[in-house]
């Protein structure tokens, strides 16, 4: 467990230069232990320069290039930058869970071939044939030096931002665990206007594509239009005048985007994987939360007309999601003081 002092400094790894939902809860805990009289910083790595972004400007953040190296000291990194927790010796440590899936993609090279087929069956095949590509070829990058039971033993409190990754903790017995989730943006607020909706399901064009395309194809007279490339206001507007999100992707930890489209007005439908098969990470009715490898393609496309032709009603039904939203800045606060002995 982490023991917290009046003198303790908190260092907070983050990528440089990066806009999304991730460095912002970074720059999100930076910010409430400053305002809570710790000294907490964020430490830029990367390429890019190793400045604050003007998006996390409003946030209170101080800056450090090294961590102090101190028993009363504490580091937190996101599962993605799991190789950082070894520039420290004395320092305390905290892997901050804000994704399962991201850590198996990120360091497959060097996880271990069991956990890999144990989380997912499929995605281990296709890096068992990458190893023994690379093995016949002579130039063998894949190094096995880490698993779930070596990081069970080492010395490092666990955060979890979803219950999908508290689930994913306990069933691997890591253990030393904090609920450390997250609240997006308080510049989304709620907007149920309908009356200038139009027939637009919105979706994420880097989960799910191949899928997303048929329902697509299926559904020929709603207009589907991605989310990418869009400044935050611009992706406001689009969902003020849509009527529903689609998600059939991975859902590797609580993601924002289902909760800014409901927020704005939008009906979620999404299918079950990772947080999504979780009611407490995306806590919607099963009208609307559907599993893809049980219901069919036009069972989906069905209600996804159904729910487009039938909007004033339907988004009635998210009213408990919305209220649920609403209430995970103070939920994060609260988490945080409970952690860090504030």
């Amino acid at each position: 467990m982490l023991h917290v002092l009046p003198t303790s400094k908190i260092y907070v790894y983050c990528p440089a230069g990066v806009i999304s939902g991730g460095p912002e809860l970074l720059h999100q805990l930076v910010d409430k232990l400053n305002n809570n009289n710790k000294e907490a910083y964020i430490i830029y790595y990367g390429p890019k320069e190793h400045k604050i972004p003007d998006a996390y400007a409003a946030y209170n953040i101080k800056l450090a290039e090294i961590i102090e190296d101190k028993l009363e000291n504490i580091v937190v990194v996101a599962e993605g930058q799991f190789d950082l927790l070894y520039k420290g010796i004395n320092i305390q440590k905290v892997l901050w869970w804000l994704s399962v899936d991201n850590f198996f993609i990120i360091f497959n090279r060097i996880l271990s071939p069991k956990d890999i087929f144990k989380w997912n069956v499929a995605f281990g095949f296709r890096n068992l044939g990458s190893r023994l590509i690379q093995l016949l070829y002579g130039n063998n990058t894949f190094v096995h030096n880490i698993s779930l039971k070596k990081i069970s033993k080492m010395p490092i409190s666990h955060a979890y931002q979803s219950e999908y990754a508290q689930n994913f903790l306990l069933k691997h017995n890591l253990t030393s665990l904090y609920p450390l989730k997250d609240y997006i943006n308080t510049d989304y607020q709620i907007n149920l206007n309908g009356e200038n909706r139009e027939d637009i399901v919105l979706y994420n064009p880097k989960k799910g594509l191949e899928y997303t395309r048929t329902l697509i194809s299926m559904t020929p007279a709603i207009k589907w239009i991605p989310v990418q490339n869009m400044t935050r206001t611009e992706l406001v507007s689009l969902m003020r005048k849509s009527k529903m999100y689609v998600d059939f992707g991975y859902h590797p930890g609580k993601d924002r985007l289902p909760r800014e489209a409901a927020m704005n007005g939008c009906c979620i439908i999404t299918g079950m994987d990772g947080s999504a098969g979780f009611f407490e990470d995306v806590p919607i009715s099963n009208l609307y939360k559907l599993n893809n490898k049980e219901v069919s393609r036009e069972d989906i496309s069905k209600r996804i007309e159904y729910v487009i032709q039938n909007y004033a009603t339907c988004i009635n039904d998210f009213e408990y999601y919305r209220r649920s939203i609403l209430k995970e800045k103070d939920e994060f606060e609260r988490q945080v003081k409970i952690m860090f002995n504030l």
